[in-house]
């Protein structure tokens, strides 16, 4: 300890005379002392400070080593003595120069300066961070008492003289200006604090790291305080919500495809035959980058392990990314270590509390409103008794519990004065008590991470180890996650540094066999009585109880359907194990030039097990339509193993791999009037994605045994008159489960260059220009050579001298950028060349045969994206207020999607380029500090984007007549995307049938007579005005954070009734159990039901035929009506936090460095435009449909502990 300590504080003073090896030393001609000294640093890789008039009119004869053989105190003696010189030691590969005549006035203190004496000189070596705990490099370090400067290194560290007492400046862009008397700056460094919500230092586009004052690009650094406290979701992604101008976070379940939205839509894609309102082939989100690194999913990345996030957002931001750059690119950078910093500790957990859904949300009718419209829809002789109680294969409504009442008292079975009584029992009972107490749960998410950071002279780490428990709203499901993250960074010397990111996790989900289940369920049905007995209810499984009898007599198996019971029939089971391992090297090989190499490898391995018992009705009901059993006598023959159960084993993996090389040139000269950056490189990615699914029956889980199916005879040909068939009348087939394999792969490989120029520290020029090759397009030249490139400029108005004389103005940037971007399809989705799948088919040979999946197109090309974009950053007031504003022009050609072909090449569409479309908008970022002084602070961050999307081409796949292709259209040349038609409401007729007006004003209820011009646009269903309001106050030891979002200027469908005709039931099959119907909308309470009624409702009458309903009106006119068509803007409460710091005297008490408890409400909507209780965030705007409410309200408690 003594040791250590005298090393710090004691100065190594080496005044020994020369050694005997001078002589052997030959004589050379003699050099400034100050080149000799500059080549020792290279040579030594040492770090002097000194007065460079020490220096002046001195020379040496030194012959210098060529390498460090010899030790470095032997060189300075022969170099400095001479000259009445002497150094004196910092720390290793650290020195000062001073004269020997004034070698007693220094005092070497590195440890404790406050120790020093006024007429000491301190040899101060230190380091600066920012808030996050990151080293801060380039930062200027004054002595206000010398005048003398340095600058930080990468490391964040400096060393400078300076006696106790004076003045120590720190200043960075965008960071406060700093100053501290030398006796105050301990070991811990300087720790600098952000200009609240300016403009950052630098920007991170993955690829290099740039002062943002020398970038032209569009570029946006969310605030990470509030990221890191928001605690209703572990995806950072969801977190940026009203953070970044532009960025639009759509939660409505229509956007599943499109989350997040930079700029509007770029490009469509395809339509996903599995679900209507989804797009494939081409990715609308933006490209995620993490750690220089591509990635698909960063709900892998834990948000406590996110040091800094960048939206890049034009094409100078985003074009060095290529082909994937056309929707915007969000760049993630992870938390580092520090050298020469001590173990720190950190732990920072929370509970979110997020309740249960809100089940009266959805408006439907009560009970005996429900049995009431039962009542008026029943009709037994348009629906006899033998027609709706018969087996109808696999689809049909069952015969409900109220429905089976009026049929028994309308054959006699009972009297109608007992099926009165009977209804109205059923009319006094609510369910909605018993499914949110069997069905639904207390939902919340729990999150614990500890991380561990520090580092010495070579190598330093940032490592944590967090757990997140995800506790959903469905009983017996479980997620668990845990993440494991390291980073490690290597500085062997002065030229060759390295870092090493290992990142792994692993989710384990599971499910049991829940049902969906709302208020749209029957009101009545109850799901246990009151001794506790769960209830059956066969209807729900088509089978009416007649049936059901039979068909348990002939195949002697139980087909009662128990929803209760079958919870615990089943499971399914989800491991998946993400691993990301990331590595980088730089090496100075010039001065101003270094080679840099990144290499990123991501894999994902997920295993699903799915098991159904034979207990489960699923297996029974499988079972049955593969029995034959002519009568109830008969000995019924099993042709599926009538033990164990059913067992699916699904294997996904993902594997992508980037390999890029590139050399930068960074330089300043003439005291950097001229600043130069260049980059170019080249990169190689493979996105690799394979799965395969594995099915058999009679499994048994202790043995893991399976029974034997005859899987081609099933499949193929099917049996013939089982007892239940589920391929019409009289035959089953047996799906064709029994093994699936298919794989995507997708490779891209690239060729970039970017320059960045700065004149006079005023005007700043970029240039970028990058080309992919993909294989997913040929060897066509045409289509494969599609470079992107782009421009940009800037000038930085306040540095003129013409504009120093406006004291109250600090910043005022001007720039301009233009280029282009591109997207590419999704692998195995679109190519060049034909796409084979495998298909099984007892007409072809051997049973296996190859037909084409996706047909190829030689004509297949990049999307491109031309940006145009001109901002102008300011800050005026000492920077008290500052922001930006952007305008853009964004037009997109090639569109990838169906594109419609001639019908002699045997197929109506293929993936091709059928369309355009343009964006255009403005976006404002607005920063204040509105109060700041020792006790309390306020600041304040608005954003805003405007948006305006326009669909300039579409090439459809078929010619729009009518007025109902129109309202099913969401992408039509001259309208939004995502666009709302409506037909023009003109009321009930006097029968109570729907009417509209037409383009000549003549009124109608006849089906189709509406065509194209009979219908108006209303909007779009995308956000055209999205952003946030901040404020963040700080009281001593509290703050408070309140954060609202809004989204502005878009339309939605309203949820109407859209019962009105035939029997109040189902539809019900046994793949897709109907538990959220036949209650219909609150509003059929409201419909036409006499003449007269016409003028006070717009809802049509009830028909009890559905023949007529579909023949002599459409209904369809009062649900796409204008009417229904609805404003869908709102404003948000996204989350308020209440944090209280625990005083640093106290903290010191238990060694520790800081204890933050917080508290966070979430989700409150403060207002919404529509007066129909809708919550656009809960509502499919374009089908008008509402879903449950959820995670409302919700309340979290947390705290982040340091030491």
């Amino acid at each position: 300890m003594k040791t250590a300590c005298s090393r710090l504080l004691i100065p190594l003073l080496l005044l020994c005379g020369l050694g005997s090896d001078l002589a052997a030393i030959a004589q050379q001609r003699a050099v400034p002392l100050a080149d000799a000294i500059r080549q020792v640093t290279k040579t030594y890789h040492a770090q002097f400070v000194y007065d460079e008039q020490l220096f002046s009119g001195k020379t040496t004869d030194v012959q210098l080593p060529a390498s460090p053989k010899m030790p470095l105190e032997e060189v300075l003696k022969k170099l400095l003595y001479p000259h009445e010189l002497v150094f004196l030691y910092v720390k290793p590969n650290y020195y000062t120069i001073v004269p020997k005549s004034q070698v007693g006035a220094y005092v070497q203190i590195s440890a404790q300066p406050q120790n020093a004496t006024a007429a000491d000189i301190l040899l101060l070596s230190r380091s600066v961070k920012n808030g996050s705990g990151q080293p801060l490099e380039s930062v200027s370090v004054t002595n206000l008492s010398t005048g003398k400067s340095v600058a930080t290194d990468r490391n964040g560290t400096f060393t400078i003289m300076a006696a106790p007492q004076h003045q120590i400046q720190f200043s960075l862009v965008s960071y406060l200006t700093e100053t501290h008397t030398a006796a105050s700056i301990t070991t811990a460094g300087v720790v600098m604090t952000e200009k609240s919500n300016t403009l950052t230092d630098v920007v991170v586009t993955g690829y290099q790291t740039i002062s943002k004052e020398r970038s032209a690009g569009a570029y946006v650094k969310p605030n990470m305080d509030i990221i890191k406290d928001r605690s209703g979701s572990m995806n950072v992604l969801q977190r940026l919500d009203g953070l970044v101008p532009g960025l639009a976070v759509n939660n409505a379940p229509s956007a599943s495809q499109n989350p997040l939205l930079i700029r509007g839509l770029s490009t469509i894609g395809l339509p996903d035959p599995n679900a209507s309102s989804r797009y494939i082939a081409t990715d609308r989100n933006p490209l995620f980058v993490v750690d220089g690194i591509p990635m698909e999913d960063l709900s892998t990345i834990n948000p406590q392990d996110v040091a800094d996030i960048t939206v890049l957002k034009d094409a100078t931001a985003a074009s060095i990314w290529g082909s994937r750059a056309s929707n915007g690119v969000i760049v993630v950078v992870t938390k580092r270590g520090s050298q020469q910093e001590k173990l720190k500790v950190q732990y920072d957990g929370f509970v979110n509390f997020q309740g249960r859904p809100d089940l009266d949300y959805i408006p439907t009718l009560n009970s005996r409103q429900f049995i009431q419209a039962g009542r008026e829809a029943f009709n037994d002789v348009l629906n006899p008794w033998n027609k709706i109680a018969a087996y109808q294969s696999t689809a049909s409504a069952g015969v409900p519990v109220h429905e089976r009442i009026l049929y028994d008292s309308a054959r006699g079975i009972i009297s109608k004065e007992r099926a009165t009584a009977m209804l109205d029992s059923l009319g006094g009972i609510s369910n909605l008590q018993q499914i949110k107490d069997l069905w639904y749960r207390d939902a919340s998410l729990m999150n614990h991470t500890l991380s561990m950071s520090g580092g010495g002279r070579i190598w330093s780490f940032y490592g944590s180890l967090a757990y997140t428990d995800t506790r959903s709203n469905r009983p017996g499901e479980t997620n668990d996650a845990w993440k494991a993250y390291l980073r490690q960074d290597f500085n062997f010397n002065k030229r060759i540094s390295a870092y090493l990111i290992t990142d792994l996790s692993t989710t384990s989900t599971t499910f049991k066999r829940n049902i969906n289940v709302d208020s749209r369920f029957y009101p009545y049905q109850l799901f246990r009585d009151a001794n506790g007995n769960n209830l059956s209810m066969p209807y729900m499984q088509i089978l009416s109880d007649s049936v059901l009898q039979v068909f348990q007599n002939r195949t002697k198996i139980n087909l009662d359907y128990n929803p209760l019971d079958e919870f615990n029939y089943g499971y399914t089971k989800d491991e998946v194990l993400n691993n990301r391992l990331i590595g980088g090297v730089s090496i100075k090989l010039l001065k101003g030039l270094k080679f840099e190499g990144t290499y990123g490898f991501i894999k994902s391995a997920g295993r699903t097990r799915r098991y159904d018992d034979i207990k489960s009705y699923g297996s029974r009901v499988e079972l049955a339509q593969f029995t034959v059993s002519p009568n109830a006598t008969s000995t019924p023959v099993y042709y599926l193993p009538a033990n164990g159960g059913k067992y699916t084993v699904t294997g996904t993996t993902s594997r992508n791999y980037t390999i890029r090389n590139q050399l930068v040139y960074d330089n300043a000269w003439n005291n950097r009037k001229h600043q130069l950056t260049l980059l170019g490189g080249q990169e190689a990615q493979e996105q690799l994605m394979q799965s395969n699914s594995n099915t058999v029956r009679g499994y048994n889980e202790t043995l893991q045994t399976y029974g034997l199916v005859d899987y081609l005879t099933l499949n193929s040909v099917g049996l013939n008159n089982p007892v239940m068939p589920n391929n019409g009348s009289s035959k089953s087939v047996l799906s064709n489960d029994l093994y699936r394999e298919s794989e995507a792969l997708g490779r891209i490989t690239s060729w970039y260059v970017n320059a960045a120029y700065t004149f006079n520290k005023k005007y700043a020029l970029n240039a970028s220009w990058r080309i992919d090759k993909s294989n997913l397009f040929g060897f066509d030249k045409a289509a494969q050579n599609k470079p992107v490139w782009s421009v940009g400029t800037k000038w930085l108005m306040s540095e003129e001298t013409f504009m120093k004389d406006i004291q109250w103005l600090d910043r005022l940037n001007i720039r301009a950028t233009y280029g282009i971007t591109g997207n590419s399809p999704k692998p195995g989705t679109a190519a060049s060349f034909d796409i084979l799948d495998a298909v099984k088919n007892s007409l072809m040979p051997g049973g296996v045969g190859l037909r084409i999946g996706t047909p190829a197109n030689a004509s297949l090309t990049w999307e491109s994206t031309r940006n145009f974009n001109a901002g102008v950053d300011f800050a005026i007031m000492d920077s008290r207020i500052s922001g930006s504003i952007d305008w853009y022009i964004k037009k997109t050609g090639n569109l990838i999607g169906e594109l419609p072909v001639n019908g002699f090449s045997g197929y109506s569409s293929v993936v091709g380029n059928f369309g355009n479309l343009q964006n255009k908008g403005i976006e404002i970022s607005l920063n204040t500090v509105n109060v700041s002084n020792r006790n309390f602070n306020w600041s304040t961050i608005f954003t805003l984007g405007y948006n305006k999307n326009t669909i300039t081409q579409m090439n459809n796949m078929a010619a729009l007549k009518t007025g109902l292709d129109l309202i099913q259209s969401r992408f039509l040349t001259g309208y939004d995307a995502f666009a709302i038609f409506a037909y023009r409401y003109a009321g009930l007729d006097t029968a109570g049938d729907p009417q509209i007006m037409l383009s000549d004003k003549n009124i109608t209820k006849n089906r189709n007579a509406a065509k194209k011009e009979d219908v108006v646009f209303k909007g779009t269903y995308q956000p055209k005005w999205t952003g946030g309001l901040s404020n963040q106050i700080g009281w001593k030891q509290f703050s408070l954070t309140i954060n609202a979002v809004y989204n502005l200027g878009h339309v939605m469908r309203r949820d109407v009734n859209r019962f009105y005709a035939g029997r109040l039931v189902g539809p019900n099959n046994m793949n897709a159990l109907g538990f959220t119907n036949p209650n219909p909308h609150a509003e059929f309470d409201q419909r036409w039901r006499t003449k007269g009624d016409e003028a006070y409702t717009n809802v049509p009458r009830y028909m009890q035929r559905t023949d007529l309903n579909l023949s002599s009106r459409d209904t369809d006119y009062y649900r796409y009506g204008d009417i229904n068509v609805l404003d869908a803007s709102f404003v948000k409460l996204r989350d308020i936090t209440l944090a209280w710091s625990i005083p640093e005297q106290l903290m010191k008490r238990f060694r520790a460095d800081a204890l933050t408890f917080r508290l966070q409400v979430s989700n409150i909507m403060l207002w919404k435009a529509n007066d129909a209780g809708i919550d656009p965030e809960f509502h499919d705007p374009f089908n008008g449909t509402r879903v449950l409410r959820s995670n409302q309200g919700t309340i979290t408690i947390g705290a982040h502990l340091s030491f």
